[in-house]
Parts: structure tokens; sequence; C-alpha cells
């Protein structure tokens, strides 16, 4: 019936079996609570969604076999394939997240994979990676500690730049016993515990070449703990700005003034603290228009016992947090939230929302509060005017301590399916087999072009407007695949597409079933309407 949502699990179904790593045991060392994420991309340009689940490293006290990032390429019938071995995708460092994005523009999606470690670029050349991190300059050093990252064009000039967000300063030799003293069991710190390290900011020079601008773009020394990051044209200026998540301090709106340099703004927009003027634990983050009005929401998934933040845009660069209103805040009281991404699940033209939950703390069921190490994940259902409604047999009948989420229409039949890497236990990879799923619309760059991040498509009706945006990583520790999906458009709709710099085009007559493939630019001898081409999944 309209408005249901239901998955089923599809791990034996689509062969993508992944166990994720805790890495660490024993006294000494607590065990690792913060990895690990999923990339949802078609690295092998064929025109179907890979995935990539990164894993874990062996640490002190771990006793397994070697844990080791996997990437699964999809064969075009929704099976997948494991290629980890002869990927060239060799994880260093303890793996958190991932990102990609055509960083030379040579067609093909290039892949960026953060760390507890050193963080490594690997250049896709026709479907095998090699580590080209030394070269390009960007991979931040063997102390910090890395967690989202992201890939946007802040300046115009077509290269996908970087933004990394750094956590806390941790090491083996900074490695302090914390817990419940009362009861004798030792814990994860809580970040307040350790200093913040600084994010950065990596500019494309072009060539495979980056510098670190950092300073000189504006973004100064933000040591913000931070944990999600997301690119998107937020206050509407055809700039594209970035948001932080930060755990425990302010989180960061950096917004661009145009020239490829920002401004942050968080406090003066709303989306710094809580309703209450507090700062929580942001974790993942995800930016869409969820009630129609054509101006973005964004999500931020909190810790136990705060709620996650919903923060609605006025359309005049404020916000305020409606997380109350959106009724998203009593369903999530109890849970931990992390990876989140928005989309509409149930293909009735509002963007859905889901969230991976699971806790922090390994001991937590010990401590007599009542929250539970391993929780069940969350789908929420849009009424189509921004207020949420919690899906109680969606079909996650996991139960796990979750991490990274990303979505994708892993079998090309027109919905979103769904990853989630769950720690030290096996992935969840979800079909959605919701019925209402009838019609859609794809918009996505043509076969060879690089992926035209910031790129911003409207399916305008008389009554509805979907608003979508193409942009690298979200969620926590996660990319979504960067296709454009839009649900049931009817006879009369009317396609708005912007580019980044401001070119608009708009497209009609199209029909249900099919993918809009864009070129940056018209063709060699042809006219501004041969700028899209129709085809079939």
């Amino acid at each position: 019936m309209a408005g249901e949502i239901r998955f089923g699990d599809a791990v034996a179904k689509w062969g993508i079996s992944f166990r994720h790593h805790q890495g660490g045991a024993g006294d000494f060392f607590m065990p690792e609570s913060m990895g690990s994420g999923a990339v949802v991309f078609d690295y092998d340009g064929d025109g179907d969604q890979d995935v990539l689940l990164v894993d874990g490293a062996a640490m002190p006290g771990y006793e397994g076999e070697p844990p080791l990032s996997r990437l699964y390429r999809n064969d075009a019938s929704a099976r997948f394939v494991d290629v980890s071995i002869h990927s060239g995708i060799d994880v260093k460092g303890y793996g958190m997240g991932g990102t990609a994005a055509d960083v030379d523009l040579d067609g093909d999606l290039d892949l960026y994979v953060t760390a507890w470690g050193s963080n490594q670029l690997f250049e896709n050349r026709d479907g095998r990676f090699v580590d080209v991190t030394s070269r390009a300059g960007v991979g931040g050093g063997e102390a910090m500690w890395s967690t989202s990252a992201a890939f946007g064009d802040v300046d115009g000039d077509a290269y996908p730049d970087l933004y990394v967000a750094n956590y806390v300063d941790f090491s083996l030799a900074k490695n302090p016993i914390c817990g419940h003293r009362e009861l004798g069991l030792r814990s994860y710190c809580h970040p307040d515990v350790y200093d913040g390290q600084p994010d950065r900011f990596f500019r494309n020079l072009g060539g495979g070449v980056f510098e670190d601008a950092t300073s000189s773009a504006g973004f100064g020394d933000a040591k913000g703990k931070g944990l999600g990051v997301i690119f998107g044209d937020i206050n509407r200026d055809g700039s594209v700005d970035i948001y932080v998540a930060n755990d425990m301090t302010a989180n960061y709106l950096f917004e661009n003034r145009g020239d490829g340099t920002f401004e942050e703004t968080g406090l003066f927009s709303g989306v710094a603290f809580s309703d209450q003027g507090a700062p929580e634990a942001g974790m993942g983050v995800d930016l869409a228009d969820t009630d129609g009005d054509g101006f973005d929401e964004l999500i931020v998934t909190h810790l136990d016992m705060q709620s996650n933040a919903l923060y609605s845009s006025s359309g005049s660069g404020l916000f305020m947090d409606r997380r109350h209103e959106a009724a998203l805040a009593n369903p999530s009281r109890m849970q931990v939230g992390f990876g989140v991404a928005f989309a509409d699940f149930d293909c009735d033209a509002d963007v859905d929302l889901a969230v991976g939950n699971g806790h922090i703390i390994h001991n937590i069921d010990q401590y007599g509060t009542g929250s539970t190490y391993k929780q069940r994940n969350q789908v929420f259902r849009n009424d189509g005017t921004g207020r949420f409604e919690l899906v109680e047999d969606a079909g996650f009948e996991a139960i796990h301590a979750s991490r990274g989420l990303a979505i994708g229409d892993l079998d090309s039949d027109g919905d979103l399916d769904l990853v989630v890497n769950n720690l030290d236990e096996e992935a969840e990879v979800y079909e959605n087999l919701t019925s209402s799923c009838a019609g859609w619309l794809a918009v996505d760059a043509a076969p060879g072009v690089p992926p035209p991040l910031g790129i911003r498509a409207e399916l305008v009706t008389t009554n509805r407007r979907q608003v979508r945006e193409m942009r690298s990583a979200s969620s926590y520790l996660s990319q979504n695949a960067s296709t454009l999906h839009f649900a049931h458009p009817p006879e009369d709709a009317e396609l708005l597409v912007v580019w980044p710099g401001g070119r608009r085009q708009s497209f009609a007559g199209f029909h249900f079933g099919r993918t809009l493939r864009l070129y940056p630019r018209p063709p060699a001898g042809s006219s501004s309407s041969d700028q899209v081409e129709a085809g079939d999944r």
C-alpha cells in the first residue's frame, strides 16, 4: 500500500558477506568502538553500484584473521563479487571511512580512505586502485585520527576539493582508564578526556596534486572533534558550503564566500548547538528538503539521552531545531545514532529517514541504566510535511552495534537499497521491497563523465517539488551512490537542473523507469538540447 516501507535481508541473495573486525581486546586496549563506514559507488563505470566496506586493523590483544577492507563488484544482476584482493585497496591504518570522487577528471571514481593513522588516496586506473597518497599530499600524518571526509568543488574549477574531519588526540600511550569505577568496569572514554585534532582542507590543484589550504581557505584551527561532514549549498547562494558534526563541541557551518574561502557561521545560523543551547555528541549528518519548501534540513545523530536533531531551514540562512515538531526526538532518545540517510524509500515524492544505531560503550548493558550496546536500526516515514513516523515493521530484524550506513539502487530496479557496517559483526544489506515503488526517474552523469558534484536537480509538478543535490560523502564515515532519484514523475513534470556556477537547464516529456544522463557541456557538434540523454535501466 502507499506509504509502506519494507526491506528484506539481501546478504545471501546478493553475496555481500562481510564481517567487520574490531581489532583490539584485553585489559590494556579497549575495543575500538568508532569505525567503520561503507561506500556505494560505481568504481568500474559499468552503470551499476558497487560497494566498499571499510574494516579495522589488528591492535594489541587482537587474535583472529587479518582485517581487510573489502570491495564488492556488482556484476549487473545484483550479484556481488569480492574483488578485494586484486583491487589494490590496501588500507594501512585502522580503517574508519571512505569517500569517492573523480579527483583527476579522467572519467572514473578515485577513492579516499580515512584511518587512525595515515589516510590514503587510491587512484582508479581502469578499475584497479593505486595508492597515490604521497604524490597527492593528502596523507594527514600518522598521528592523526581522521573520521569522515568528503569531496566538493568549492571554487568552481571542476576539480573536487577535500575536507577531512579529525577526531581526538588518542594514541596507545594516551590510553587512560575510564568507565564505571563502582562496578569495576573499564569502558570507552568520553571525548572530553582528549584534546581535539584540527580538521584539514585540501585544495585540488589538478594533475592529481592537492595543497593543504586549511588556513588560507579560512578554516583556521578547527578542533571540533569532528565525526560527520557534508558538502551542500546550505544557504542557497549558489556556492557549496560545508557542515561538520562534532562530538560534544559546537558543530561547524562553513559558509562559502563565493571564492572558495569560508566563514564559520554555525552559532549565528542556529546549527551549532541543541535547542537547549548545549553541545551534543554529533556523529552522522545528512541534508535534504524534508517538507517540500525547496530549502534543506540538516539531520545530526547523537548519543542516547540527547536525541537526534533536525535543523529546519527558514530559507534565509537561519535554522530552527525542530526535532520535537518533526517527531524525531522521542524515538531516538534511548538510541545512539551513527549512520543516517534521507531517501525516498516508499517513492511517494518526499524523503524518509534511515538511522543506524549502536552504543559506544561495549559493556553498557552492565551499567544498569537501561541502555544497550546492540540496538535496532530505524526507518522513519515522512508524511509529506516534514513530520516523521517510526516504521515498526520495516524489516530491520538484526540487532547490532551499527556505524556506517549508505544507500543506493544496488539491484537497478529504481528504488533505494541500504548497506550498514556493523561493529565487529556481519554487515547488513537490505533490498527495498516497498511495493509502491513502481515509477521512478534517475539523474546521473553520462558514462565516462565525472559526476558533477554540487549539481542540483528539481523535479517540479503542480503540487510538489522534489529537490536532490549530487554530493560525495554524508552519513557517518560513509557515502551514498551519487545518482539522484525521483519518484513518480507525472506527464506534466519538469526537471530543472542547476549546474555549479548557476547555469540552468530544463527538461520535460520523460517517462518512468529511465535514467537521464547529463553532460557537463554539449558533445562536439551538438546543440545544447543534447546535453541529456535518456536510457532504460
